[in-house]
């Protein structure tokens, strides 16, 4: 049985526990890419969470991750998708993949990411969503869905 998910516009009380999420999630790759620095990080952290669209995830009406998209005139760069490890590999975030790549299509815009090279975990998850690597930044992977060129 499929749980039931909902996203909502992030308020400022929830921004302690995506910040925590954020580290949580993120902080390992930072680290071994360039070091991970408390100042830099919150800086980055806090004008991502105005300037984008940051929503929260829920499942069962309990706090599961978070997502932002920058949304763009022809493009939607999807940012985060970051979900608490109690929620992951339960088609959670295959379902908010489907429903952003949705929401994009019927804006007709195109949709893009970046993944960490070194977040392989999250990489393989694109690909069994149909997304292809499309582009190499060098730290970051560049990946659209079912993309017809292929970087390897």
């Amino acid at each position: 049985m499929t749980r039931p998910m909902t996203t909502r516009p992030a308020d400022a009380g929830d921004k302690p526990r995506i910040r925590q999420l954020y580290e949580e999630a993120l902080r390992h790759h930072i680290e071994i890419i360039w070091g991970w620095d408390d100042g830099w990080q919150q800086a980055y952290f806090d004008k991502a969470f105005v300037d984008l669209s940051t929503r929260v995830i829920e499942v069962d009406g309990r706090f599961a991750g978070y997502l932002q998209v920058d949304h763009g005139s022809d493009e939607d760069y999807l940012s985060m998708l970051v979900l608490d490890a109690g929620f992951r590999s339960e088609g959670v975030g295959a379902r908010l993949l489907a429903a952003v790549q949705a929401e994009s299509r019927r804006a007709g815009r195109g949709i893009w990411l970046r993944v960490f090279r070194t977040n392989a975990a999250a990489r393989r998850f694109y690909e069994r969503e149909g997304w292809t690597l499309v582009g190499d930044e060098g730290d970051f992977l560049v990946m659209r869905p079912g993309a017809g060129v292929v970087v390897a």
